[in-house]
C-alpha cells in the first residue's frame, strides 16, 4: 500500500476504535479504582505520600488519578511525579507537583486511580494525523556486517542462535520466533544489543506492556553489568516496578535530575511561601480596619429595617383611600377594614368612628395628607442611613490594600451604580460583615497551625526588594525551570544513553512531539503488539527486529471477535505486529483484511524468520508435545530431563455446574497452595467468574497470585498452577477457551501462555475423566497425559 493510503486506513481504524470502546467499554473506557488507604511520611523532603492500591497497576502510559471530593484529575508529570511502584506490595509513592493539591485532607474512598484506554487511542490518532506521512518500509541494513557472536560472558550461542543473529545484522527486518526457553532474550536480543554498544551505537527496545519490558531488561542488564557496561548507558523509560528500581535506580528515568528537581521545588515552595505570608497579613490588616465599619453598616441596616417597618405599618390605610372599593365589596369586607383601622387608631392620623366607617366615609376617618407626611419622615431617615451606608463602603474601599478583598466587597461599586446597588448592599451587609469574621478567625488558625511565623518574617525580609509582581515573574520562571528539567531531562539522557527501552504506548507518545534516532529497533513480545502501534515504529529509517511467540496469547483488543463489522473496521488492532510487512506490500485494505481472517502466522517477502528450536527450559515429554499440538517446526528440548509436571483429579461434577467456574477445583488449591509459602508461585485460570471463586476461597492473602491467563502474559513464576475449569461437550462448563480447536478465539496460544509461564513446575487440576478422553485432539488432554498424577483431598 502507498504511504497515503496506510495514513488514511490507520487514522480511519483508530477513529473508529475510539468510538467504539467510548460506546461499549465499560465507564466509556475507563477502569476506575478505589485505593485502600493515603498516608504520608512525616519529614520526608519534599513530602512523599503513599498510596496502597486495592489492584495493582499494569500500566502507567494509560493511569491518571481522580479526587472524588473536587472532580478534579491529576495527571502522571505535570501534577503528580511517580517515584517508586512496589508491585508486590501494591505501594504506589508519589510527589505532588502543584501546590493547590493536598491529599492529607482526602480518605481512600476520595481517591480513584483511573485506566484510561481513550487516552491511549487519541495518541495514536493524533500520531497518524501528525507522523503518518513519514512511515517508510527501509532498505537500509544494519551498520554492523560482521557481528561478535562470543561477546556475551558465560553464555555461549549455539548453531540455531547465531543463525538467528547472523539474520538480524543481515537483514533490515527481522522476525526470531522464541519460543521459551530459547534463549530469544537472554541470547539474541542481548548479544545483537551488546555488539551495537561496543560500536557506541544506539538502540531502542520496545515492548508492550511494563512487565514484558522488565522481564526483557533484566536479561540484557545481566549482561550489561558482567561487561562493566555502565547503568547511565541504558534509559528506562516510565515508572519502573520497586523491584526493578531498587536493582537499577540509575537506568530509570528522572532519578539523574532529582536534586535539580528538589532544589527547584523548594524554591518554588519559598516563593509561594513569601506571597502567602505577605498576602495574609494584608487581608488580616484589611479586615481589621473595616470590621468595625461593617459593625456601623449592621446598625444601620438595622435601623433601617425598623423605619421600613413603619412605613409598612400605615400601608393599609394608604390602600383603602387610594383603591376605591364597590358597595358590595365594602359590605363584605367592612369587618376586615374596621379590624385594619381599629389597630392604628392610637395614631394621630386616624379618627376611629364605626358609624362612619360603616357609612364608607373613609376620608373622614383617615387624614391621607398626615399618613403621607409621617411616610415622607421615615423615607428621609432611610435614605440618610443608605447615604452613610455608602459613605463607610466607599471610605472601606479606599483604605483596602488586599486584591483578594477588594475583588471580594468593592469591585463594582462606583458613584454611578450605588443608587441601583443601593438594595443589593443592604441586603449583602449581613453576608459581608459574616464574611470579614470568618475569613479573620481562618487566618488566626492558619497562622497558628500551620505557619512558623518566625520563618515567615525572615523569608519576607530576605525577599523585601522583590515586590508582588516581581515575586510572580521569579515564581513563573521557576515553574517553568521546573517543568522543563522535568522533560530536559530525559532528553539529555536520550543524547548519551546507548538502550532506550519503553513501552510502545510511551513510544507513540513520546514521538507525538520529539523524534527518537537510533540504528536499530528490537520489538519484544512482538505477537503480543498490535499492528497499529508496531507500524508507528516504521517513521525511524532504521532496521528493525521482531521477536516474540506468535502461539501465545495475541494482541488484546476491545472488539469481540463475533462482532464482524466492528472488527473489519479495527482489525490492525487485533492482528499481531508480526504482519508488519503486509502493510506495506499489501494492494489495498481489503487485501489485508483478507489476510488478518485466513492466515495465523506471517509469511514474509522481504523480511526473514528464524526459528529458536532449542528450549533450556522444557524437559523432553512436554517439549515434544508443544511441538505436536503448537510448534511444528521440530522444537525439542536441549535438556536430557522431564519438565516436572503434576496433574490433580478434581472430580467436579457437570451436572452441577451453575457458571464457568469450579469450586472443587478451588477447594483443591486452597489445600494445594500451603506447600508453596514463600516461594514463586501463580494460579492462572481462562476465566473471571473462576477467578471470583478463587479468591472467595483462598481469602485476600492470595489475591496477588490468583489471575486470568491473559493477566499473566510478560510475568514468570517457578510454579503455576492451572484451574482448567471446563470438563465437558455441552452446558455450563463446555470447553471454549480450553479447546485447541477453537482457533477464532486462539485458545490454543491460551493454553500454551499458561505452560510458558512456568520455570519449574506445572500443576493442572482439571476434571481426569473428561480430558483424558480428548488426548489425541486436545492439548491440555495431552498434557494431563504425561503428567504424574497426585491425589489431593480437600474439606
Amino acid at each position: 500500500m502507498e504511504i497515503p493510503k496506510i495514513k488514511e486506513l490507520c487514522h480511519s481504524q483508530s477513529l473508529y476504535y475510539y468510538d467504539y470502546v467510548k460506546r461499549y467499554s465499560e465507564h466509556n473506557g475507563k477502569t476506575i479504582e478505589k485505593v485502600h488507604s493515603i498516608s504520608f511520611q512525616e519529614g520526608s523532603s519534599p513530602l512523599l505520600f503513599e498510596i496502597k492500591l486495592e489492584k495493582p497497576i499494569f500500566d502507567f502510559e494509560k493511569t491518571y488519578y481522580k479526587n472524588n471530593l473536587t472532580n478534579e484529575y491529576y495527571f502522571n508529570k505535570r501534577d503528580i511525579l511517580i517515584k517508586e511502584y512496589d508491585e508486590k506490595n501494591r505501594l504506589l509513592y508519589i510527589q505532588i507537583l502543584r501546590e493547590d493539591i493536598n491529599l492529607k485532607e482526602l480518605n481512600s474512598d476520595d481517591f480513584f486511580v483511573v485506566t484510561d484506554l481513550l487516552f491511549l487511542i487519541n495518541n495514536l490518532i493524533e500520531w497518524y494525523d501528525k507522523n503518518a506521512l513519514e512511515l517508510n518500509f527501509s532498505t537500509k541494513i544494519p551498520c554492523i556486517q560482521n557481528p561478535n557472536l562470543d561477546i556475551c560472558v558465560d553464555t555461549i550461542l549455539n548453531a540455531n542462535q547465531k543463525d538467528a543473529v547472523n539474520a538480524i545484522f543481515q537483514n533490515t527486518y527481522s522476525y526470531i520466533w522464541g519460543p521459551p526457553g530459547t534463549g530469544k532474550t537472554k541470547a539474541v536480543l542481548s548479544c545483537s544489543v551488546l555488539n551495537y554498544i561496543f560500536e557506541d551505537k544506539k538502540v531502542l527496545i520496545v515492548a508492550p506492556t511494563n512487565v514484558a519490558l522488565e522481564q526483557i531488561l533484566l536479561g540484557v542488564l545481566d549482561h550489561t553489568e558482567k561487561l562493566q557496561i555502565p547503568n547511565e548507558k541504558i534509559l528506562r523509560f516510565g515508572i519502573p516496578s520497586k523491584d526493578f528500581f531498587d536493582k537499577y535506580p540509575q537506568t530509570c528515568e528522572i532519578r539523574g535530575f532529582e536534586k535539580v528537581l528538589e532544589s527547584l521545588e523548594n524554591q518554588i515552595k519559598i516563593i509561594k511561601r513569601v506571597m502567602k505570608y505577605r498576602e495574609g497579613k494584608l487581608i488580616f490588616a484589611d479586615l481589621e480596619q473595616i470590621n468595625s465599619f461593617f459593625s456601623i453598616l449592621e446598625e444601620n441596616k438595622e435601623k433601617i429595617k425598623k423605619e421600613e417597618e413603619k412605613i409598612e405599618y400605615f400601608q393599609p390605610l394608604i390602600n383603602l383611600l387610594t383603591q376605591t372599593l364597590k358597595s358590595y365589596h365594602f359590605a363584605n369586607n367592612s369587618k376586615i377594614i374596621k379590624e385594619a383601622i381599629k389597630k392604628r387608631e392610637n395614631s394621630f392620623c386616624v379618627n376611629y368612628d364605626e358609624k362612619l366607617i360603616e357609612e364608607n366615609s373613609l376620608k373622614e376617618v383617615i387624614n391621607i395628607d398626615c399618613i403621607r407626611a409621617q411616610i415622607q419622615i421615615h423615607e428621609r431617615i432611610i435614605d440618610n442611613l443608605n447615604k452613610k451606608n455608602i459613605q463607610i463602603l466607599f471610605q472601606s474601599k479606599e483604605l483596602i490594600k488586599s486584591e483578594k478583598i477588594y475583588n471580594e466587597i468593592f469591585k463594582d461599586l462606583t458613584n454611578e451604580n450605588i443608587d441601583e446597588k443601593r438594595v443589593l448592599l443592604n441586603n449583602k451587609i449581613s453576608q459581608l460583615n459574616l464574611w470579614c469574621k470568618t475569613n479573620q478567625e481562618k487566618l488566626k488558625e492558619l497562622t497558628k497551625n500551620l505557619n512558623d511565623n518566625l520563618i515567615n518574617e525572615a523569608l519576607d525580609e530576605h525577599h523585601k526588594n522583590f515586590d508582588e509582581k516581581k515575586l510572580n515573574i521569579v515564581l513563573d520562571e521557576l515553574i517553568n525551570d521546573r517543568n522543563s528539567i522535568l522533560e530536559k531531562s530525559t532528553k539529555e539522557r536520550i543524547k548519551y544513553s546507548q538502550i532506550l527501552a519503553m513501552t510502545i504506548d510511551a513510544f507513540i507518545q513520546y514521538t507525538l512531539k520529539d523524534k527518537i534516532e537510533v540504528d536499530h529497533i528490537f520489538c519484544d513480545e512482538a505477537g503480543y503488539m498490535s499492528n497499529i502501534k508496531a507500524l508507528t515504529l516504521f517513521k525511524n529509517d532504521c532496521p528493525i527486529t521482531f521477536l516474540g511467540d506468535h502461539m501465545q496469547l495475541p494482541p488484546v483488543s476491545e472488539v469481540k471477535n463475533d462482532d464482524l463489522n466492528a472488527l473489519k473496521k479495527s482489525f490492525l488492532y487485533s492482528q499481531s505486529s508480526l504482519f508488519f510487512e503486509s502493510v506495506f506490500l499489501k494492494k489495498d485494505e481489503d487485501e489485508l483484511y483478507d489476510e488478518f481472517l485466513n492466515l495465523n502466522l506471517p509469511k514474509y517477502e522481504r523480511s526473514v524468520q528464524v526459528n529458536l528450536k532449542y528450549t533450556h527450559r522444557f524437559g523432553i515429554n512436554l517439549a515434544r508435545v508443544l511441538d505436536k499440538f503448537v510448534y511444528k517446526f521440530g522444537f525439542e528440548s536441549a535438556l536430557n530431563i522431564d519438565t516436572q509436571m503434576i496433574f490433580i483429579n478434581s472430580n467436579s461434577n457437570v451436572d452441577v455446574a451453575i457458571e464457568r467456574s469450579s469450586k472443587e477445583e478451588a477447594l483443591i488449591i486452597k489445600e494445594l497452595v500451603k506447600k508453596f509459602e514463600g516461594k514463586s508461585f501463580a494460579i492462572l485460570t481462562p476465566y473471571k467468574k473462576q477467578v471470583k471463586v478463587l479468591k472467595e476461597v483462598l481469602g485476600r492473602k492470595y489475591f496477588e497470585n490468583i489471575m486470568t491467563i491473559h493477566k499473566s502474559q510478560g510475568s514468570e513464576w517457578d510454579n503455576v498452577i492451572f484451574s482448567v475449569v471446563d470438563d465437558s461437550n455441552f452446558g455450563k462448563r463446555k470447553m471454549f477457551f480450553t479447546n485447541s480447536l477453537n482457533h477464532n478465539f486462539k485458545s490454543l496460544n491460551l493454553i500454551n501462555t499458561v505452560v510458558s509461564r512456568a520455570k519449574k513446575r506445572l500443576i493442572i487440576v482439571a476434571n481426569e475423566e473428561f480430558w483424558i478422553e480428548q488426548k489425541e485432539s486436545q492439548l491440555i488432554g495431552n498434557l494431563i497425559n504425561i503428567c504424574k498424577k497426585l491425589v489431593y483431598k480437600y474439606t
